[in-house]
């Protein structure tokens, strides 16, 4: 659903266009995103304080119906990306996304039965997966470590939206459950337009590629491409994008499978449906509040990869205290919620860096990373159910807390290791140094700046271009053709004129300047 060349150049630009879009958009962006999270917390998960717990045919739970649907979909979206690549695709996705997630409470709460269960799942499922997906692919047109900032506070914002609606009672969870999908609508398509308003830009457009991924004949290398290639391209001995969406897959469906397995134990075998629903936002919650404390003090706000090595401590703690602690199931499933949602969202922040660094489809990558996401709480769900109805919920809560450690273990020391985090943090280190490199200005166009600025002759830049250049005085003089004791008069003047009394005094004077003009574009 979007490409890699128009978006770079446009997002790059941060006092340009783009940027002032993406400044007013930021809010209507958390918003949006944060009305889907409310909704789906409302009423496209269960349990639920709207919907409760309700079973489909065959006694099948909702939760493992919409799972099932949502897979469904999914691979529906993978096999038909090519189309849903394009303006006429994305509306699709926009009306029936809000039109399904609009009807699902209302098909279970006023029909009711197992039909009517169903019939709710299978509209959840499909509400999720179209307006999870329209607003990932929107986020990927953010810059490197924006689109993490986004989706974290996104999650905590929709929590606070389901908690307090949750608060006012029924009839309010009830209305929430139609208008939240509508206003995230109604906010996706303020910020398209928006976007679309200031970059003159088409969003949700896939640029055409060759057979290979490359840009067809005559077509530029998309910049971030062409940053990342020499580094990360085949040829550099790197792991190649595809691996790398594999491990990005089994992770997500490892993880998952552990959070679901959770949830499981705190459902059966928890103090009740309220500890259950509640866990998760709770962790939505406080992990906004953990990464704002983050990226106030951390001197590199744009790289929150050290948080990774977070996401197995809290997991495996959780399991621990659901298998040794006193305190209630809820408080264990806290620490496993909170460790597999700041994965997902480290992981699908560096889902737009790769598909950034490789022209890949964005839409293919999230559907695929969601699919895992899906796939791997539905055998969590089913492990849950299946230990539940055959053992007893008490029974088997040991033999469950054990199935989780093991798959968390299993991601972080085969398929997502240090190496994979070092080599994340690079994709985004090349996609940062492609948007930096069009947020100019250049080094040339900066000097001219700064000669301009301290009153510098021209002579006197030149000598000024030699120094900056680390260059010696006897080396200027031979490459301008005039006697070394006349550039040393020059450099004289030039230090008068900088106020400075050294070399390295006019390098920071200038890098001074360069970083300010970098600033006001």
């Amino acid at each position: 659903m979007v490409g890699v060349g128009k978006d770079a150049s446009n997002e790059g630009r941060v006092g340009g266009p783009a940027g002032q879009a993406a400044e007013s958009l930021f809010p209507v962006r958390f918003l949006g995103f944060g009305f889907f999270w409310a909704w789906l917390l409302l009423a496209g998960v269960t349990p639920s304080p709207l919907i409760g717990a309700p079973l489909c045919f065959a006694n099948a739970p909702f939760e493992m119906v919409e799972l099932s649907v949502r897979a469904l979909v999914l691979v529906a979206v993978l096999l038909a990306s090519r189309r849903l690549a394009s303006v006429a695709g994305q509306r699709g996705l926009l009306v029936l996304g809000v039109v399904a997630s609009a009807a699902s409470a209302p098909l279970v709460l006023g029909l009711g039965g197992a039909g009517a269960a169903s019939a709710s799942a299978v509209a959840a499922a499909i509400g999720e997966v179209c307006m999870f997906l329209l607003w990932l692919c929107f986020f990927g047109y953010m810059k490197v470590g924006e689109t993490f900032v986004l989706l974290v506070g996104s999650y905590a914002i929709g929590s606070v939206l389901f908690l307090l609606t949750a608060a006012l009672g029924f009839n309010a969870m009830a209305a929430a459950s139609v208008l939240f999908p509508m206003l995230s609508g109604t906010a996706f398509v303020l910020s398209q337009r928006l976007m679309k308003a200031r970059t003159g830009e088409e969003l949700f457009v896939e640029e055409p590629v060759s057979g290979d991924g490359a840009p067809k004949a005559g077509e530029a290398l998309p910049p971030a491409a062409a940053v990342a290639a020499p580094r990360h391209g085949a040829t550099g001995g790197a792991e190649s994008p595809v691996r790398q969406k594999m491990r990005i897959g089994a992770a997500l469906a490892l993880y998952s499978f552990s959070f679901s397995l959770s949830c499981g134990i705190a459902l059966f075998n928890g103090e009740g449906v309220i500890g259950a629903f509640t866990v998760e936002p709770a962790a939505m919650i406080v992990l906004g509040v953990i990464c704002a404390a983050f990226f106030k003090f951390d001197r590199q706000p744009d790289r929150p990869y050290k948080l990774y090595r977070a996401v197995a401590p809290l997991i495996g703690a959780g399991f621990l205290l659901m298998a040794v602690s006193p305190l209630p199931d809820e408080v264990g499933g806290f620490c496993v919620a909170l460790g597999y949602v700041l994965f997902e969202l480290l992981v699908l922040n560096d889902c737009c860096n790769i598909v950034k660094a490789n022209d890949a489809s964005l839409l293919r990558v999230m559907a695929a990373a969601r699919l895992a996401i899906t796939l791997g709480m539905f055998l969590g769900w089913l492990a849950a159910f299946a230990a539940a109805s055959l053992a007893g919920a008490a029974e088997s809560v040991s033999s469950l807390v054990a199935l989780g450690l093991f798959a968390a273990l299993v991601s972080v020391s085969l398929v997502f290791t240090e190496r994979d985090m070092t080599s994340f943090a690079a994709v985004a280190d090349d996609r940062a140094l492609s948007e930096g490199a069009l947020e100019g200005p250049t080094r040339e166009e900066a000097f001219a700046a700064f000669a301009e600025q301290q009153g510098l002759s021209r002579r006197e830049a030149e000598v000024a271009s030699y120094l900056l250049a680390g260059r010696t005085t006897s080396f200027a003089a031979e490459k301008l053709f005039i006697a070394e004791s006349t550039v040393r008069a020059h450099v004289h003047s030039i230090y008068r004129k900088c106020g400075v009394h050294s070399r390295m005094e006019l390098m920071d004077a200038f890098d001074e300047c360069w970083s300010f003009k970098a600033s006001d574009l």
